[in-house]
């Protein structure tokens, strides 16, 4: 089965990711290509609905998709997954609510079950330039701050949208406060009404890498046999691969991870490049028995006191920016110590 190509738009309350979202649509219906959307608002009611009538829409409401209902997101993608093996989707749309962390998205569709059947093309943020500014000084919590700038250290592409409100000194201003977030090889567009070239905003920017211990397939049916094979899918709905060379955002997932200590691990994770923004997985520990969370993020480990109540395969999800791919392998292997 094909993977499904996947399009993460993000960006805080107001920035215009639904507009966005309206003309990506509308160029989909030109290109004869069957999208599917999938939507997400912290209230319980859609009050946007009415402009996806005709549209293939999952509705993920009362909550935030990267965080209180992550679990619904779950359940929503397997949804997606079997619809697609009736009737195949060409593209699918994900809209987070203005308040949801891209890469805790990013997590879980390069997560399994989700990675054999998800392709993440690109992360986009939108960002409103005539309220940017002003957000800096109006939140001074720190949970927002922070989300604000992960916003835009993990997308792929920035859209700096409704400049036609802004002096060109207020937009100089927030170009230079996004770049000091950015690498130089993430793309800004500016516009209004959302109004961007979408053939660009479609490019193929994000790469994910799996790696298992297990005998695994590839995409053309191919036994891959080594203990740590590895495979990189790369699906792009306008079939341009001149950017994928210099995409920003990485994704690496580990599957069938062997059993670990705290130790081992802690000393893995903080020995991983600058570039590793987060990560995430499911280990099993050698001294205590049953399946445990654990969160990497900021050079700081966490790993859950009680083992899970639900079933799920041993995994490590790992998103990062200018990382080394083959780097990251021949250390797990020398970590883990893989024959």
């Amino acid at each position: 089965m094909k993977k499904i190509p996947t399009y993460i738009i993000s960006g805080f309350l107001g920035s215009g990711k639904t507009t966005l979202l309206l003309h990506l649509l509308k160029y989909c219906k030109a290109q004869k290509k069957k999208a599917a959307i999938l939507l997400n608002e912290l209230g319980n009611v859609n009050v946007e609905n009415h402009l996806f009538e005709d549209e293939n829409v999952f509705e993920l409401l009362d909550g935030c998709i990267c965080c209180s209902i992550q679990e619904d997101l779950k359940a929503t993608l397997t949804t997606l997954v079997e619809s697609h093996m009736e009737k195949p989707i060409d593209v699918l749309f994900v809209e987070g609510t203005g308040v949801a962390n891209p890469l805790e998205i990013v997590e879980v569709i390069a997560s399994p079950p989700f990675v054999n059947s998800f392709d993440i093309q690109s992360v986009i943020s939108m960002i409103d330039v005539n309220a940017y500014l002003d957000n800096q000084d109006i939140f001074t919590s720190k949970t927002i701050r922070d989300l604000l700038k992960n916003q835009i250290k993990g997308a792929t592409m920035v859209v700096l949208n409704k400049v036609d409100l802004v002096k060109e000194k207020q937009l100089q201003k927030v170009e230079v406060k996004i770049s000091k977030l950015l690498d130089t090889n993430t793309p800004v567009i500016k516009t209004s009404y959302g109004n961007v070239d979408l053939r660009e905003l479609l490019q193929k920017r994000s790469n994910t890498t799996v790696f298992s211990h297990q005998h695994q397939t590839n995409c053309c049916g191919d036994s891959l046999n080594s203990s740590c094979s590895h495979h990189t899918h790369h699906h792009d709905l306008t079939h341009h691969h001149d950017h994928v060379q210099h995409t920003s955002i990485k994704t690496i997932t580990f599957q069938d991870v062997p059993s670990v200590t705290k130790r081992q691990l802690k000393k893995w994770l903080k020995s991983l490049p600058e570039g590793i923004m987060r990560g995430k997985g499911y280990i099993f520990l050698q001294d205590k028995p049953g399946l445990y969370p654990f969160q990497y993020s900021s050079s700081q480990v966490h790993i859950g006191d009680i083992p899970l109540k639900i079933a799920v395969d041993p995994c490590m999800v790992l998103i990062g920016k200018d990382i080394d791919i083959t780097t990251i392998q021949n250390s797990y292997a020398s970590q883990f110590s893989l024959s």
